[in-house]
């Protein structure tokens, strides 16, 4: 006989643990991305914070890949300092799917 008591329990601790690991994956990506275009346009963590108006240790923890409060002004102006084109895409299942470019 299976117990079945459980295996909701666990079926919604899955869900949870992949909802988390995806999000924890999202704020590397996020990480990484700001780190490469800062690097990419041969700035320092300190230049480029001068140049978006903030400190270094902002900029620093938007490249910490555990910070998880990275503002979407604060990634615009970064772009537009690096001279990169941010993009924002949205897609719902089934039908929408739209793409707006920030900067």
């Amino acid at each position: 006989m299976k117990n079945t008591v459980g295996s909701s329990s666990g079926a919604r601790k899955s869900a949870t643990y992949r909802k988390t690991f995806e999000c924890t994956l999202h704020q590397i990506d996020l990480a990484l991305l700001v780190r490469e275009i800062r690097e990419d346009a041969g700035l320092t963590q300190a230049e480029l914070a001068k140049k978006v108006g903030t400190t270094q240790s902002v900029i620093a923890r938007l490249e910490d890949t555990e910070y998880g409060g990275s503002s979407l002004t604060m990634l615009e102006r970064i772009a537009t300092v690096c001279g990169v084109a941010l993009k924002l895409h949205a897609e719902k299942k089934p039908n929408f799917d739209c793409e707006v470019a920030l900067v």
